[in-house]
């Protein structure tokens, strides 16, 4: 079978090296608009074969993955399906689902088409960061499953067990607003925090002289790609402001508790924080 990833970053290269590890009779096309992280992703074996456009690799794949910035998913995917061929099956592995799949919803192609969505990663990007074993025990989520080949959905499904990924089905808008809590808000939280010790610290060395692990865990997210998810907040724009609405909301709720000093208060709402360790723990 022959595999297609557009786009070797970490996602990509990831899933590429963990499928030649795990499958046999496989060859892998890899090509990336970043001439370096291509030539990369070849000397590290990500990949078996580079192509010298994403045309070439659309060409070579039976399956094609596409992991690479949301906005260009949004923008390319048309054109892409436009030049599939009965065989083929194309994936991307977008964070946001909503504006991507309204994008081919009317498609002719649409049954060829997976919305999917790995829940895996770390702050790390570029082919460098990639292992094999970044998709062990985590989360598939696949979106309009109905729109999609019943055949391919399975098969798909059986891939991902495989790599030690379970599935879950989604609508996009379902997807959306979930991972706008879940994900994209971690992510704000990160950078904000950041750039507040960044201000209030300039002495570099001081912030990782007096830092804790709790800081380190809480802003580790801030390492993340500004390519990558500046346009995942945009094409997420109105989950992520509801998502962020909620938050300041009891934010300002603690504020507010500990400028009055009401001791009592501040112990409820901490007790009741906690009981996020049920579903954590």
């Amino acid at each position: 079978m022959n595999i297609s990833v557009i786009g070797l970053g970490l996602i990509g290269g990831s899933y590429a090296l963990s499928l030649k590890k795990r499958f046999e009779d496989l060859t892998i096309y890899g090509w990336d608009e970043n001439a370096t992280n291509l030539k990369k992703a070849a000397e590290l074996g990500l990949i078996d074969e580079s192509c010298s456009s994403a045309d070439e690799a659309l060409s070579k794949g039976t399956w094609i993955l596409l992991a690479i910035p949301v906005n260009t998913i949004e923008k390319d995917l048309p054109l892409l399906l436009d030049q599939l061929t009965e065989d083929q099956v194309l994936i991307d592995f977008g964070s946001t689902k909503k504006s991507i799949c309204d994008g081919v919803a009317d498609h002719s192609k649409r049954n060829q088409f997976i919305a999917a969505h790995p829940i895996s990663g770390t702050e790390y990007s570029g082919p460098e960061a990639a292992f094999d074993s970044l998709f062990e025990n985590k989360v598939m989520i696949v979106c309009e499953k109905e729109k999609s080949n019943p055949d391919s959905i399975e098969a798909f499904r059986k891939q991902c067990k495989v790599l030690g990924m379970s599935t879950t089905y989604l609508t996009a808008d379902e997807h959306d607003i979930h991972l706008a809590y879940v994900s994209h808000l971690s992510h704000v939280i990160s950078f904000g925090l950041s750039r507040t010790v960044l201000e209030k610290e300039e002495d570099e060395s001081k912030i990782l002289d007096l830092a804790g692990s709790g800081f380190a865990s809480t802003v580790r997210l801030a390492k993340s790609s500004p390519e990558m998810w500046t346009p995942i907040f945009l094409k997420n724009r109105t989950a992520v402001l509801e998502s962020l609405d909620s938050y300041l909301s009891k934010i300002s709720e603690f504020r507010n508790l500990l400028n009055e000093k009401d001791e009592s208060g501040i112990n409820s709402y901490l007790k009741e924080s906690r009981a996020i360790r049920k579903i954590l723990d």
